[in-house]
């Protein structure tokens, strides 16, 4: 199932599944950005959370819309976003709420089918667009920089999220 188109930016989900002893469902998941397929289709995640990270993703919304990106290089975004939650201390005040985690990063949608392999990151840039920056961490380059109309990566999301939340209550969830 697809959410979105692949170009430029779509969400497939795969098989569900459940395990003896494990409560929900658990899913394949990948992102597509540009005809490019971003994940790890061999492992499974689990749905609820997925779904649960994604609607957090849009509530932020707003927050991405206040903190927009004068034209960058991707490196420089993705360090503002992505290196910068990783190097936060969020042990000391002030803290940031939501975090940049919250707020940027699409990774953590796709759990362990996506994070530790690749970093994604949704800014809005100065003129008015969305920008979707993905990077192979393993490989360390960056395999995709798409500028979208605004709002179109959430609508994608929201889409997701109210699939998601169906399935779940569907199978008792």
């Amino acid at each position: 199932m697809i959410f979105g188109e692949g170009h430029p930016f779509a969400i497939e989900i795969g098989d569900q599944e459940t395990y003896p002893g494990s409560p929900g469902i658990y899913v394949q998941f990948r992102f597509w950005i540009n005809g490019t397929p971003i994940g790890d289709w061999d492992d499974r995640i689990p749905l609820v959370a997925s779904v649960e990270y994604a609607s957090e993703i849009c509530d932020t919304e707003s927050r991405r819309q206040c903190a927009t990106f004068a034209p960058s290089t991707p490196d420089e975004v993705f360090q503002a976003t992505y290196d910068a939650f990783f190097s936060y201390d969020y042990t000391k005040e002030p803290i940031i709420d939501p975090n940049l985690r919250d707020t940027f990063h699409l990774d953590g949608i796709g759990m362990g089918a996506v994070q530790d392999k690749y970093g994604l990151v949704l800014v809005n840039s100065s003129d008015g667009r969305e920008r979707l920056i993905a990077k192979d961490l393993k490989q360390d380059v960056f395999i995709a920089d798409v500028a979208v109309p605004l709002g179109s990566v959430e609508t994608v999301l929201k889409e997701y999220v109210e699939w998601g939340r169906k399935a779940l209550l569907a199978a008792g969830g």
